[in-house]
């Protein structure tokens, strides 16, 4: 009964209502019960020669092949040992020989089941197709292959092969856990340290850090040693990294939490992982993804594998370095650049703001200072600096400025391009012409991410200042020994600073602040670069209507603009500075259409690090101020991605 319920269920439900409606039906009108049981009768008898007929048509099939085979009727394919089970489009099972049924534990309950059930699989389609198909199954795995098998009245039913490869995947397994990854690790600020702890504490501080990264490695089984003072060499199998990275690499916070005599050391760890066949090239790959991890503030590992990066890691901020010696000799080296070459072209990122400019105006008089034609590359259509564009222009005039499209015109075969407040070529006002110049010198303070800027003259960069204004305040007052900075350049270069700073609150450091007095020496104007971030009443509207909308999601502030309006960019960065200000907001995002897309302006103080949550939506940044653009996406799915994007960031702390 069973087997005849499985073959004939609907027909079955369909045959017995008939008989029980028309049995009914005699009691009122006799002939027409009678006629109605004999049709139900004879409908359901059809059906039972119909598929009996179908079935042995399929028997006859199989056993032709049986006999094809001279293995004899029901023998052919139960002789083999490799799996072989017959099945309808459906997966209906109709066949399997003793090896299925050894392999797939089958059972009294599950031989009549259909084979996706079997397989745990949601569909046979693919398998179904024979193109080697994998599945894992009953602790094997198997390839896949299906032959088609006409039976006739264009009817297919389907030989499926199962190829053991259990032991070819373990095999395969062991090798990839095998595979060797070079791992470089260096104390971020071992500098600092000898700074501020005597010689002798140094050595125990150093000797206790790298006993702490010595045991950390070997507990994963890898091989570590000592290279030189604050660097160590290990090498790591590939399911040891797998490992580390389950655990999130959890030396690094072990060695930002370690204390000497009850006093912070204050000290963090870079690491850069190479992975490649070749050992050569993964040494090669580890010190890229060092020098990776270190240009993007330290306290981070960064992987490398071909060409791509990935990051782990990178909570704190970067550290600022107050030793100068290394800007004096990049103002020699600016010096000697700009003097060798025709003449010099200045460009920041799209939509420059008081930083790219301001740093721009500081590039353009140290290149007039060495009597060089000069003109900044900028879109003034399309700037968050206008305020600082409109008070140049009083100033100096348009003459030196230069729109990105009318720039083919100014190159020469020795022409300098200085491109500042970004390191990434899509970034700039004007990709294509980082590829037309054959010098290309820059400086940037951003955190270094995947795609920057690698043939240059000059890469200077520098993630713990707190803005390219600063650096090129530094780098002014050593390039030459007369002064190379005037009024107006100064007050370009402090409002620069006070933008990325925010009025010397975020990132301020030592250095920020003598390069804001050598400024004030210079001339700058602290009540004018006031002026300059003033807005008019309905951007002010606009930012507060911004600031109301704004709701909270994990400690974050998220407002959504619904209205698309002129400034709107400027708007939005304000108002992500402004819903800092709120009680518990650790960050802050402002979500808004301009241009057909989908762009996002992004804040916070420090605990968070914007920047990998921009990064995570193909952004970048800062660890305080970073943006990224989605695309045409709809609100809603904007709302979604940025909300997962920061549920990713705190699942990762």
């Amino acid at each position: 009964m069973k087997k005849l319920w499985k073959a004939y269920d609907v027909s079955l439900i369909s045959f017995l209502s008939g008989i029980i409606f028309f049995g009914a039906v005699l009691f009122y009108d006799r002939n027409a019960g009678i006629i109605g049981l004999v049709t139900v009768c004879a409908l359901m008898a059809g059906k039972i020669s119909l598929h009996s007929r179908k079935n042995a048509r399929l028997l006859s099939k199989i056993s032709t092949v049986y006999d094809e085979l001279n293995f004899g009727p029901g023998k052919a394919f139960d002789k083999l040992t490799v799996p072989c089970v017959v099945v309808e489009n459906d997966g209906s099972i109709i066949w399997f020989n003793s090896s299925f049924a050894s392999d797939f534990g089958i059972t009294k309950e599950t031989r009549d089941s259909r084979i996706q059930t079997l397989l745990k699989k949601e569909s046979i389609s693919e398998m179904l197709e024979g193109r080697g198909y994998s599945v894992y199954s009953h602790n094997h795995y198997f390839s896949v292959f299906t032959n088609e098998i006409d039976i006739g009245d264009g009817e297919i039913i389907y030989l499926i092969y199962f190829f053991n490869q259990t032991d070819l995947k373990e095999t395969e397994k062991k090798y990839i856990d095998s595979r060797p990854s070079v791992m470089l690790t260096v104390i971020d600020n071992a500098d600092e340290v000898y700074q501020n702890f005597k010689e002798s504490d140094c050595t125990s501080i150093f000797s206790y850090t790298e006993q702490m990264i010595d045991d950390w490695a070997s507990s994963y089984g890898c091989l570590c040693r000592k290279f030189s003072n604050a660097r160590m060499l290990i090498f790591a199998e590939e399911k040891n990294l797998q490992r580390m990275i389950s655990d999130k690499f959890s030396i690094l916070e072990d060695v930002r939490r370690f204390t000497y005599e009850g006093k912070s050391t204050d000290i963090s760890l870079s690491i850069g992982i190479g992975k490649s066949d070749d050992i050569i090239e993964a040494n090669k790959f580890a010190r890229q993804a060092l020098d990776m991890a270190q240009s993007r503030g330290g306290d981070q590992v960064a992987i490398k594998k071909d060409t791509e990066y990935v990051f782990y890691g990178g909570v704190s901020a970067g550290f600022e370095k107050r030793n100068k010696v290394r800007t004096r000799l990049i103002a020699k080296t600016v010096a000697e650049i700009i003097s060798d070459c025709d003449n010099v072209l200045i460009m920041g990122h799209r939509f420059s703001d008081f930083d790219s400019l301001g740093s721009s105006i500081g590039m353009m008089s140290i290149a007039e200072h060495f009597s060089k034609p000069v003109h900044i590359v900028i879109n003034d259509k399309n700037t968050l600096a206008g305020p600082l564009l409109d008070l140049f222009k009083e100033e100096k005039g348009t003459q030196g400025l230069l729109h990105p499209s009318k720039v083919d015109e100014e190159i020469t075969e020795n022409t300098l391009l200085i491109i500042t407040d970004t390191h990434k070529q899509s970034f700039t006002e004007n990709p294509e012409l980082v590829e037309k110049v054959k010098k290309v010198m820059v400086i940037d303070h951003h955190r270094k991410s995947v795609g920057y800027m690698e043939d240059t003259v000059m890469f200077y960069h520098l993630p713990g200042s707190s803005s390219a204004s600063e650096m090129v305040a530094e780098i002014a007052q050593y390039v030459d020994t007369e002064p190379v900075i005037k009024r107006f350049e100064a007050t370009a270069l402090l409002s620069g600073i006070m933008l990325d700073t925010r009025n010397f609150i975020l990132r301020a450091g030592v250095r920020t602040f003598e390069a804001a007095a050598y400024l004030r020496s210079r001339g700058a104007n602290t009540v004018e670069c006031k002026k300059l971030f003033s807005n008019d009443m309905e951007l002010f509207r606009n930012r507060n209507s911004i600031i109301d909308m704004a709701q909270e999601y994990r400690s974050c502030a998220v407002s959504f603009v619904e209205n698309e309006f002129e400034g709107i960019r400027l708007v939005t960065s304000q108002a992500a500075d402004e819903m800092l200000n709120i009680d518990g907001i650790k960050a802050s995002f402002v979500v808004f259409r301009q241009g057909g897309g989908i762009n996002i302006s992004a804040r916070s103080y420090g605990e968070i690090n914007v920047q990998l949550i921009m990064e995570n939506l193909g952004g970048g940044g800062h660890q305080t101020m970073s943006a990224c653009q989605l695309g045409d996406v709809s609100d809603e799915m904007a709302e979604e991605t940025l909300k997962r994007a920061i549920d990713d960031y705190y699942d990762n702390l």
